[in-house]
């Protein structure tokens, strides 16, 4: 909570850009109706985490689920700095729905060039 208010803060003042995610930790799974726009969900213990769930960033409303678990393929992994926002490497691909291609790195969205349809503005 207080690296959200403290990130929004800084962005307000222009020391930081605006971050378009910030990370939140849970050992529960929220329901796909309880994600909320701009928050990655990191679900599990602190010392192994399993998934990071978030809004599609491109629009569509689809829940993006990402498998953390090091035995897994494909697996991500999430980092966030201590204004909690979140990086994920490596890039996301939907290769289904909207089509989309990124990078998530410091609570910011880098579209691909490969990323299909219609994207919002950065």
């Amino acid at each position: 909570m207080l690296q959200t208010t403290l990130a929004k803060t800084l962005a307000w003042f222009g020391i930081i850009e605006r971050p378009q995610f910030l990370v939140k930790s849970t050992l529960d799974m929220p329901a796909p109706g309880d994600l909320m726009p701009g928050q990655a969900v990191v679900v599990g213990p602190a010392e192994k985490p399993k998934w990071v769930t978030f809004p599609c960033p491109s629009g569509c409303g689809t829940p993006l689920l990402l498998s953390l678990n090091p035995d897994r393929r494909p697996r991500w992994k999430v980092t966030h700095d201590w204004l909690g926002r979140p990086s994920i490497a490596p890039s996301v691909h939907r290769t289904d729905g909207c089509r989309c291609h990124f990078w998530m790195k410091k609570g910011k969205i880098e579209w691909c060039k490969d990323s299909g349809g219609i994207l919002p503005e950065n």
